[in-house]
């Protein structure tokens, strides 16, 4: 009976994980998409209530601007694809049944690094984006936004937790390992 739930169990696994596998696929391909399409579409009425908060406003929004905002953005977008393909390596490993493998625990530290790379990127991201939207403001229209959210620290805290999970995984599978080669 234990051996036919545990069957069973990882049977689920496999099938959830293959789903989960397949919507991190879309979101990499949906996370880049929405970038290039806000960018796109952006006017400049909803620019400058977004990024100006009514300090300044921009006047114009040219090609090459939108276009470093875009490249930004996609800056900022690049870790989370990072994770995303992380997160998929592992969800595939789960399916193919593999749970604790050393690969197992590489895509798990990798995804945690992933989130904190994107902690950092979004307080980098603000000042430096809101500095390239007004540079072609005149002197003293020109601004810099700086300010750190509870998501940015919990984003950085989430990816440290998860580090330091991939490392006791880590051990506890060469642990395992030994243990195995003993007689």
């Amino acid at each position: 009976m234990n051996a036919t739930c545990q069957e069973a169990n990882q049977q689920r696994i496999g099938r959830i994980s293959r789903r989960f596998a397949g919507v991190c696929s879309a979101l990499m391909a949906g996370a880049v998409t929405l970038v290039v399409i806000y960018w796109a579409t952006l006017d400049l009425a909803t620019l400058n209530a977004k990024w100006m908060d009514g300090e300044a406003t921009v006047q114009s929004f040219p090609p090459l601007l939108r276009g470093a905002c875009l490249a930004l953005s996609l800056g900022l977008a690049w870790p989370v694809v990072l994770g995303l393909v992380h997160l998929r390596r592992l969800f595939r490993l789960y399916a193919a049944g593999v749970m604790f493998g050393e690969r197992n625990v590489a895509a798990l530290r990798g995804f945690g690094l992933s989130l904190a790379l994107f902690a950092v990127a979004q307080l980098l991201y603000t000042p430096i984006m809101a500095l390239t939207i007004s540079s072609g403001n005149p002197p003293g229209q020109r601004l810099i936004s700086v300010g750190i959210d509870a998501g940015v620290v919990v984003t950085a805290v989430a990816g440290g937790v998860l580090m330091v999970i991939a490392w006791v995984m880590d051990e506890a599978r060469k642990l395992d390992e030994d243990q195995q080669l003993t007689v």
